[in-house]
C-alpha cells in the first residue's frame, strides 16, 4: 500500500500462497507450536507452513 489515499501497489504473495497462509492461520497456533516452527514461519514457504498446519490438524476452511 502507498499514497494518500492509500492504494495497492503490489502483492507480497501470489494468490495461491495467500490461500495457503490463510488456511494454515499460523497466528492462531498454540504458542509452543509457533516457537517450535519459528524458523519456518519466518523464512519458510507458505507450502511448508501449510504442511505443518495439516500435520497438526490445524487447517481452517477459507472462503
Amino acid at each position: 500500500m502507498g499514497g494518500n489515499p492509500a492504494k495497492a501497489i503490489r502483492a507480497r504473495f501470489a494468490p495461491d500462497d495467500v490461500a495457503r497462509l490463510r488456511r494454515a492461520a499460523w497466528w492462531d497456533w498454540p504458542v509452543g507450536l509457533v516457537t517450535e516452527n519459528v524458523r519456518t514461519i519466518m523464512a519458510g514457504t507458505p507450502a511448508e507452513i501449510e504442511a505443518i498446519a495439516e500435520r497438526e490438524r490445524l487447517t481452517i476452511s477459507v472462503e
